[in-house]
């Protein structure tokens, strides 16, 4: 594997760089338009649908770079479920039609997708959702109640996931909005508030058989690859807001000296402790961000990476929850406060350690991937 950066990839960075600190400047309602006339929303995308081409690792390297200038991590994490979760998934499950039909749109921001999977009694075990795909004359009925769905009030696409009528197994559809599509007022959230969390309501949407994505009840298979994209790149943002947090603590340790009024008193980055925390945190960032690019560089190379995404994604998510207290605390009572900046990163980061499933979930798919039995093996 060879992470080494080529001069196009730089040049990528650099741009994506100088445009989240030019979109950190706008206001909330702006920010989204801007990335996508900038052509963030397609980056992976294949040239024939109007996307960027460009690898899913030089993508990670590019959402990395937003995230050394752009806080907006809600906004970031909604365009990895577009880009990640569903557009990938499109590109590499869809037909012909399929692709024609919606990638150019998502590729251009013309259309935001999102997944609408996670219900109140489902999310970690996704096979108990009752969500119902049912086949009828001329396509399918869907009907259902999802929970905690990313900008659910701004898709025009929603990739969602139901109960197979008629068979076992699951099913997936790329569900347009539409009248009988009716998402519920966004949750106040801890963090991550452009995320737009909110739930989703659909009444009985008539779809026809093309908006069926592979095959009627074989729909498990379709949701574990969206959720492999997912989580190999969701977080691949954080590792730039990691980078920039680190650098922050850096600095304030090297400009504090130890001890209330202490002018005298030694530095507190000298001291053995601070010190060693800080190295923790830098530590952090550079082991997830090698598992990251190693998940991104197997699907580019056409591997299953089911287990490789799973592990990124848990390591990443409780690398920057970890970090994020840690700069809390080498702040003292500074860092209790309210409007510091790292205790809203901590907040964003405790979603991201959630979101495309929480440590436990991730740790279980790693352990099977690694031949441990189930619960009902013999």
């Amino acid at each position: 594997m060879d992470f080494s950066i080529g001069p196009q990839q730089q040049h990528l960075i650099e741009r994506m760089t100088a445009l989240g600190r030019t979109v950190a400047a706008l206001p909330s309602r702006e920010r989204l338009p801007h990335l996508a006339a900038a052509g963030v929303l397609g980056l992976c995308i294949d040239t024939r649908y109007g996307g960027g081409g460009h690898s899913l690792l030089t993508t990670a390297l590019a959402f990395e770079a937003l995230g050394t200038t752009l806080s907006d991590g809600g906004l970031l994490l909604a365009l990895g479920a577009h880009l990640f979760g569903v557009a990938m998934t499109l590109q590499r499950v869809g037909d012909e039609a399929q692709k024609a039909r919606w990638l150019p749109a998502l590729a251009s921001g013309h259309t935001l997708a999102t997944v609408a999977a996670t219900e109140r009694a489902a999310g970690s075990d996704i096979a108990r959702v009752t969500t119902l795909i049912d086949p009828c004359a001329g396509g399918y009925r869907v009907s259902g109640e999802k929970a905690y769905v990313t900008r659910a009030q701004d898709a025009g696409l929603y990739l969602l996931v139901g109960r197979a009528g008629g068979k076992r197994g699951l099913s997936v559809v790329l569900l347009p909005h539409g009248s009988k599509i009716m998402a519920g007022p966004r949750w106040d959230t801890l963090g991550l508030r452009q995320a737009g969390l909110a739930p989703l309501t659909v009444n009985d949407v008539l779809v026809k058989h093309d908006a069926l994505l592979g095959k009627h009840g074989a729909g498990m298979a379709v949701f574990q690859i969206a959720m492999t994209y997912e989580r190999a790149l969701v977080l691949a943002f954080r590792l730039g807001a990691m980078q920039r947090q680190l650098h922050a603590s850096i600095a304030f340790v090297t400009g504090r000296r130890f001890g209330q009024g202490a002018q005298r008193g030694p530095l507190l980055g000298g001291m053995q402790a601070t010190a060693g925390r800080i190295a923790k945190m830098h530590a952090r960032i550079e082991g997830a961000r090698l598992l990251l690019y190693r998940a991104a560089w197997l699907l580019d190379n056409g591997q299953r990476a089911q287990s490789a995404a799973a592990l990124a994604k848990w390591q990443l998510g409780e690398a920057a929850l970890a970090n994020a207290l840690d700069a809390v605390q080498l702040r003292g009572g500074a860092g209790f406060l309210a409007d510091n900046h790292d205790a809203a990163v901590m907040h964003d980061a405790l979603g991201g350690n959630i979101h495309s499933g929480t440590p436990e979930v991730l740790a279980h798919i790693v352990a099977r991937w690694l031949g441990l039995p189930a619960n009902d093996a013999p």
